[in-house]
């Protein structure tokens, strides 16, 4: 059975959760590997939406366990609360096992982030996920592992107060005692647990967090998060060196950004407007209204070269049902310039004006559509333009919200 990575594409909230759900059925194990609860990943099926931080898309499912890697910093407060979130729907407690090498967000994380006007000024998630990353990075955080030495987490947790953060030291290390009490049996060696799966040959679902543009290394740095999120990060946040048998990249049939940073194919009209309101296109984690413009080749081929996908999910093509016409910016003119690649600095992104390729567009509905006769000739042209733009072949086609609402091609 093969390893899959499933990876986004572009600026996050490209619908991976779907589709690590849907590969998810046949697999033993799906692993998250970076980030944190600033993750919204949704899952539509019988029992309703989900709407998922921690917890593994594919863990919804009875029959496959759902790991938390080491590249993942976890709130245990946000875990047990979107635990409670998901009993409240009627579905079973998902299976879990957390790394011990796990990095804590703790409640002065929060509070440090308001404080350096990171939230504000990168338009993060609120979630403390950063500063839990610079104190992994400063060797000052806590693990999941420290908790079973009691005296060391409240000698550590005493010293963070006495810098500041405006927490109670004593009633945290209370906190943090309980949830191990509760926890400890599902706690242990992440990377182990990952290797003897994948030597037994079970089928292991990789889940990265946000997109490949918003990498802390290759992304359009600063305005990135704090994690690895290409399918490089599949290693850097297991442990494990993994021959993987397939990377999914996801992208939508659009582009969106949150936050902060540059945008080139961001429209601010009527366009836009339309792909944010028939989109939904709304923050899972914040709530907050998402950029919206057209697809953008240059990020996605720049997106395919770091990780090499061996397939793409298109998601939200029916998101562009209705429109006279869909463009498809095939490069940017920058400074007088014709240019191909994607900038290394956000200086040169925000200079560049992108060149768009027009399509016709269709009126159909694709909704009701479950193979590729069912859709449009237009549509099928635009699927096939993209594919060889980009050099990789779109095997999933998302229309609608629900799980089951994907055409194979």
């Amino acid at each position: 059975m093969p390893a899959t990575a499933v990876i986004g594409a572009q600026w996050g909230d490209e619908a991976k959760g779907k589709i690590v759900h849907l590969l998810a059925r046949e697999a033993q194990v799906c692993v998250r590997f970076n980030g944190g609860p600033n993750a919204g990943h949704t899952v539509t099926d019988a029992l309703g939406t989900a709407r998922l931080h921690l917890v593994p898309s594919g863990a919804l499912y009875p029959h496959c366990l759902g790991v938390i890697g080491h590249g993942v910093v976890v709130d245990p407060w946000a875990l047990e609360g979107e635990l409670g979130e998901l009993k409240a729907q009627g579905r079973s407690q998902p299976r879990l096992f957390l790394s011990e090498r796990c990095h804590l967000i703790l409640p002065h994380h929060r509070v440090l982030e308001e404080e350096e006007g990171t939230a504000a000024r990168l338009g993060t998630t609120r979630r403390g996920v950063g500063p839990a990353y610079t104190e992994r990075t400063a060797r000052q955080g806590l693990r999941l592992a420290d908790l079973r030495h009691p005296a060391h987490v409240r000698e550590r947790l005493e010293e963070l107060a006495r810098r500041g953060g405006g927490f109670d030291p004593h009633a945290v290390a209370r906190e943090l005692s309980q949830f191990w009490e509760g926890w400890s049996s599902s706690i242990g060696d992440g990377q182990g647990l990952i290797g003897e799966a994948l030597d037994r040959g079970e089928h292991v679902v990789f889940e990265g967090a946000q997109g490949t543009l918003l990498d802390l290394d290759f992304g359009t740095y600063p305005y990135v998060t704090s994690s690895t999120t290409t399918v490089h990060g599949v290693g850097w946040g297991t442990g494990v060196r993994v021959e993987l048998d397939r990377v999914v990249g996801v992208t939508k049939a659009y582009t969106t950004r949150v936050g902060e940073g540059p945008f080139p194919t961001e429209d601010h009209g009527a366009v836009g407007e339309w792909l944010r309101r028939k989109g939904n296109e709304y923050g899972a984690t914040t709530g907050r209204p998402r950029r919206c413009g057209w697809l953008d080749l240059v990020a996605l081929r720049y997106a395919h070269r770091l990780n090499r996908f061996s397939e793409l999910a298109l998601t939200k093509l029916d998101v562009l049902s209705g429109l006279e016409e869909v463009k498809i910016c095939t490069s940017y003119r920058v400074g007088g310039r014709r240019v191909e690649d994607f900038p290394a600095t956000v200086e040169e992104l925000a200079q560049a004006e992108p060149i768009y390729q027009t399509l016709r567009g269709w009126k159909e509905e694709l909704a009701r559509a479950r193979s590729p006769e069912e859709l449009p000739e237009r549509t099928r042209a635009f699927l096939t333009w993209v594919e060889n733009a980009v050099g990789v072949k779109i095997r999933w086609v998302s229309v609608g919200p629900g799980t089951d609402d994907v055409i194979v091609l």
